[in-house]
């Protein structure tokens, strides 16, 4: 039964016989009369973000078949002994965000069947001998987010069967012996979060079952030798955001079912070649966010299965050779934000299942030709913000799984015209913010899943009329801020599925009438910051699906008659920073076309003149199109009446 946000201030007095779950949540309830009858055999009961200030013992106690009682999110500041002691068939508690601070001895008595305990976002500062003696049966305690700084020890006692414990986000300094007595079959321990400044040795010196273990986000600042090698069922361990600078030989030995090491963020400069020796089923390593500058080449030697490798912002700035030869299950490298300078060219040579590689915002000029050979399952390699001026021939042969190429933000002041020969999945193509200022006919040959491509900030100046001729299926193309001065015909005659065209902060002056002829496709238009001074009829033939037109800030004058009409889809339009004629057969058509499309323009147009608006030409002038429109002279209008009749009896003085 749902009575879900009814804005209800009591418990409904009656409740259709047979229903097993009623739902209460959100709504005003601030207490349950002591004498309610339920009037069902109620398995879960909902009470969650209401106004309770107490658990309703009275009320509670006829529901001895309850399974399931959520009491989150309401005002709940005691537990006293006892108060749920008739819950006896009870297996899930939930009382998290509530403001409980003291959990008193007994307070669960009469749970003995209860499995899952939720008293996360509390106000609970410390946790006293036999608090849970009574759950037996507990497998899951969460206590995050509380401001537990003791643990007294005994305090788990009796939860003999619990699994999994969470103690994140506290503030617990350390953790004395005895504080997890009693919980020999835990899996699954979260001290993450706290102000431990040591690993707490003795306090888990008999969790043999561990399997995940977080201690990251501390202040632990040494791992002592030989303390994990209890933990042989480890499966996770996460060290991460603590202080570790120094790692000993021997301090992940036993680990051998390890999968997740994660030490990131710490202040490691060097690790011992031999650490990760016996990790031989660790899939996952972080190392990422370190002050590491070196690596010994055997420091993998043992992780044959690892998957993914973290390594980057450190400071390293050489590679030995053969510092990967044994990792031929690593499927993603991440070796950017470093210091490399170069790469030995057999450093990936055995990474044969490699999908993704990321050498990105490091030092490297040059890359060596065969770098790559062998990663023919490669799908995404990065390599934007290094210093590299050249690409040698051939350096992505064999990469025909490769979806993502970033190249962008190097020195690159030529392209080999089949560099990208073979790419013929490559979906994603950024050569931005590099020096190039011409690229030949070939250069993106055969790259027919191409959908992104991106050429801006570069230093173009023309473009070869076939240089897009097999990108049949391009969304996206970006070439603004270059130096184009011109467009060839038909040059984006192939990419009929374009979406997204780019080529504003240009030098273009004109248009060619066909420029855009067959981009029945394209949704954006970018022509803003060129030095355009005129657009031919029928240039925007083509784009009735056009959302967005920017012509601002070019050195337009006029419009030709019917130029914007096939634009049916228009959304947003921007004309303003134009130079703008207003006399009246040059901008008539623009006026009338503002004040029927008011909501398409975001910012105001200007005559050039006086700054007056351009729409408002036609308001002022009701009667003048048909006296423009066959003037042989033209007739420069300002926005007053007076001015306009003296302007019009002056020229027919000067007729007669």
């Amino acid at each position: 039964m749902w009575c879900i946000e009814k804005k209800l201030g009591t418990v409904p007095r009656t409740i259709p016989p047979n229903i097993e779950e009623l739902f209460l949540q959100h709504n005003n309830i601030s207490g349950v009369a002591p004498t309610h009858s339920w009037g069902s055999p109620l398995r879960l009961l909902d009470l969650s973000h209401n106004r309770l200030v107490a658990v309703p013992t009275e009320a509670l106690a006829s529901l001895r078949q309850l399974k399931k009682l959520y009491l989150t999110g309401n005002w709940i500041a005691t537990l006293l002994p006892g108060s749920l002691s008739n819950l006896t068939n009870l297996q899930e508690l939930h009382l998290s965000v509530n403001r409980l601070q003291v959990l008193s001895v007994g307070a669960f008595s009469g749970l003995s069947n209860l499995q899952r305990l939720m008293l996360s976002l509390n106000n609970i500062t410390s946790l006293a001998p036999g608090t849970f003696d009574a759950l037996g049966h507990l497998e899951l305690l969460q206590l995050n987010g509380n401001r537990i700084v003791t643990i007294h020890p005994g305090a788990f006692r009796g939860l003999t069967n619990l699994k999994q414990l969470y103690l994140r986000s506290n503030n617990i300094p350390a953790l004395t012996k005895g504080a997890l007595d009693g919980l020999d079959q835990l899996q699954i321990l979260s001290l993450s979060h706290n102000d431990l400044r040591s690993v707490p040795e003795e306090a888990m010196m008999d969790l043999k079952g561990l399997k995940d273990l977080y201690l990251n986000n501390n202040g632990i600042a040494f791992l002592p030798e030989g303390f994990l090698i209890r933990f042989e069922k480890l499966v996770i361990l996460d060290l991460s955001n603590n202080r570790l600078a120094t790692l000993p030989e021997g301090a992940l030995l036993g680990l051998s079912r390890l999968r997740l090491l994660d030490l990131s963020f710490n202040n490691f400069s060097s690790l011992p070649p031999g650490v990760f020796r016996q990790l031989g089923n660790l899939t996952i390593l972080n190392l990422f966010n370190n002050h590491i500058d070196s690596l010994p080449a055997a420091i993998f030697e043992g992780l044959v299965n690892l998957k993914e490798l973290h390594l980057d912002n450190n400071r390293i700035s050489a590679l030995p050779p053969e510092l990967f030869r044994r990792q031929a299950e690593l499927r993603e490298l991440q070796l950017d934000n470093n210091q490399l300078t170069g790469l030995p060219q057999e450093l990936f040579a055995n990474l044969t299942n490699l999908r993704t590689l990321y050498l990105d915002s490091n030092w490297l000029t040059a890359v060596p030709a065969a770098i790559f050979r062998g990663l023919g399952h490669l799908r995404e390699l990065q390599m934007e913000q290094n210093a590299i001026d050249f690409l040698p021939e051939g350096v992505f042969a064999g990469l025909t799984e490769l979806r993502v190429l970033q190249l962008n933000q190097n020195v690159l002041r030529s392209l080999p015209g089949n560099v990208f020969d073979g790419l013929v999945n490559l979906k994603e193509l950024q050569l931005s913010s590099n020096q190039l200022s011409a690229m030949s006919e070939a250069l993106f040959r055969n790259l027919r899943k191409l959908k992104e491509l991106h050429l801006d900030g570069n230093r173009l100046s023309s473009l070869h009329p076939l240089i897009f001729q097999d990108l049949q299926r391009l969304e996206d193309l970006q070439l603004q801020f270059n130096f184009l001065l011109s467009l060839p015909p038909q040059v984006f005659g192939p990419l009929r599925k374009l979406k997204k065209l780019q080529l504003h902060n240009n030098r273009l002056a004109a248009l060619l009438p066909g420029t855009f002829q067959k981009l029945e496709s394209l949704r954006e238009l970018h022509l803003d910051r060129n030095a355009i001074y005129s657009l031919p009829a029928g240039l925007f033939q083509s784009l009735s699906r056009l959302n967005l037109l920017h012509l601002n800030f070019n050195r337009l004058r006029d419009l030709s008659r019917g130029l914007l009409e096939p634009l049916v889809r228009l959304e947003q339009i921007q004309l303003h920073g134009n130079p703008w004629a207003c006399d009246c057969p040059s901008i008539l058509y623009l006026s009338r076309w503002l004040e029927d499309h008011p909501n398409v323009v975001h910012e105001p147009v200007q005559c050039s003149s006086d700054r007056s608006l351009v729409v408002a030409v036609m308001k002022a002038f009701p009667s003048v199109p048909s006296q423009c429109s066959s003037a042989s002279t033209p007739v420069f209008f300002h926005l007053t009446a007076a001015s306009c009749i003296c302007s019009w009896l002056l020229l027919s003085t000067l007729r007669l």
